[in-house]
């Protein structure tokens, strides 16, 4: 749906509601609703894509009036038998919603899509695997700034190692790679042996391969001569200034980087046990290099994350508000630090500025897809869950083997939109559920009116003693922007709890 500057003229479906004339229209022929259904589809259309309550339609339209849900229903029926059914969707003990034309998602087309598998470590031990991982990560992350490649994220693509050309078609046809990018990395005693090969996954054959003999940081410095090989024989024509683009600051110190690989090793957990261990690595690298940006970027990732989705107090927040924003200053080009920074802002609930920052993120690298990922999940807390579960089936789409919290925000959206069944399918799947995850999963099946599968759960919230509460968590613990939403959660979790609002 598109509205004016003014905000008087809205056009969805085909029609055109002009507020200004009062009129409603469809290829310049008026069409006529009495007016109060007209009144409902005008607060309709200035919350289009929002679930809209019904006790905030019959406020707006019947106001100071005693109205039955009756009245409610006969506008509505109104409004479908002339705009057709499927404008207005009704959301189950909820209200209804105007369906807006959903954001347009930028899709791979016929590119070729690229997986980085795992690279091989062939130093002296598990010490170097963070450094072996972060560096074919890196490559990943500026492979994936070409609009002309999809690549693989890395949850996907690091579930296989580059031991077994015999594995390359079974590894294409679990996760659709066309080409294959793997290597090994050994630490020698002055610096590092790096071996690339790029495979074509459907004949198994090497395209192309290579081997750097590197020191110290020379590491880092290799990074961009293999992204731009691997592009320049995957599209006929490489623009230079997109490639200079790619490029970041250099790191200044190899113990800075690898430093800060370990403490995302230790983020990436999924019980997130070690935060202030990896606060500490991150720190640590700061200390050795002052200008590595994204040793700022990921502090502040640290201080946002607590016990696993808990609310982070005030304080904390604008602390990594602060980092993210060094993180950024020093490292602008990097998409993780604006990506960082949103989320940083969602939890302070500036959304405007978390989305601004993430758009920013998908201009510098448009197919990461946990960006893409994070753009549904905030779509969502704006109260757009159409728009984020597009989103999120496209993050899906470049991250087959996607982790755990991509189904959690998934089923949130879902969830928003009265969906409770399969928002609560997509929350069985966690292997470990957490009392936030049990308190998401016992509104689902109250709402559904699966009352016995519901205190089941709400049974187990606290099973581990943590002494969670479910009803702050439904009223504080989610980033909604719009308190309907709010109040959607927590009616869910007094319903599971048997408890009155």
């Amino acid at each position: 749906m598109t509205a004016s500057i003014t905000d008087q003229v809205f056009q969805f479906g085909g029609f055109t509601l002009d507020l200004g004339k009062g009129m409603l229209s469809r290829a310049d022929q008026p069409a006529f609703l009495r007016p109060k259904a007209y009144a409902l589809l005008t607060h309709l259309a200035r919350n289009v894509g929002r679930v809209v309550p019904k006790s905030e339609l019959m406020d707006t339209v019947w106001p100071g009036v005693f109205v039955t849900e009756d009245s409610l229903t006969q506008s509505i029926r109104e409004i479908r038998k002339v705009l057709g059914e499927d404008l207005v969707r009704t959301v189950s003990k909820r209200g209804y919603m105007l369906v807006p034309e959903t954001e347009a998602v930028p899709e791979a087309g016929a590119q070729p899509i690229v997986a980085v598998l795992r690279f091989r470590n062939d130093g002296t031990g598990p010490a170097d695997e963070a450094i072996v991982d972060g560096f074919a990560e890196d490559i990943i992350n500026g492979l994936a700034r070409f609009g002309t490649i999809t690549v693989l994220a890395r949850n996907s693509s690091f579930s296989f190692a580059s031991h077994s050309p015999a594995e390359w078609p079974a590894i294409r046809s679990r996760i659709g790679a066309d080409y294959l990018v793997e290597g090994s990395v050994r630490r020698q005693a002055n610096g590092f042996v790096v071996a690339v090969n790029l495979v074509d996954a459907t004949s198994a054959t090497q395209l192309w391969g290579d081997r750097y003999q590197v020191e110290g940081a020379g590491l880092l410095a290799i990074q961009q001569d293999i992204v731009e090989e691997i592009v320049g024989r995957l599209v006929v024509r490489v623009n230079n200034a997109g490639l200079q683009h790619a490029s970041r600051r250099p790191v200044t110190s190899l113990a800075a980087y690898e430093l800060v690989l370990r403490g995302v090793a230790l983020l990436r957990d999924p019980a997130q046990s070690d935060l202030k261990g990896a606060a500490a690595f991150f720190e640590a690298a700061i200390v050795k290099d002052p200008a590595y940006g994204l040793a700022y970027t990921y502090l502040a990732l640290s201080r946002v994350l607590h016990s696993e989705f808990g609310p982070t107090c005030e304080a904390d927040l604008e602390k990594a508000r602060d980092l993210a924003d060094r993180g950024i200053a020093l490292s602008p080009d990097q998409a993780t630090a604006h990506r960082i920074q949103s989320l940083v802002r969602l939890n302070m609930r500036d959304h405007k500025a978390a989305e601004h920052h993430l758009r920013i993120a998908l201009e510098l690298n448009p197919n990461d897809a946990d960006c893409i990922e994070q753009m549904g999940h905030l779509l969502t807390m704006r109260g757009r869950p159409l728009d984020g579960l597009a989103w999120l089936a496209r993050a899906i789409r470049i991250n087959p083997l996607h982790p755990h919290w991509y189904q959690y925000d998934r089923a949130l959206a879902l969830y928003m939109l009265g969906e409770y069944l399969p928002a609560a399918e997509a929350l069985e799947l966690a292997t470990r559920p957490t009392p936030w995850i049990r308190t998401r999963l016992a509104a689902c099946y109250a709402q559904l009116g699966k009352m016995e599968a519901a205190r089941r759960h709400a049974a187990l919230i606290n099973a581990d003693g943590s002494g969670f509460s479910p009803i702050d968590y439904a009223r504080t613990g989610v980033p909604f922007e719009n308190p309907s939403d709010v109040e959607h959660l927590v009616s869910g979790v007094l319903l599971a709890l048997g408890q009155r609002g």
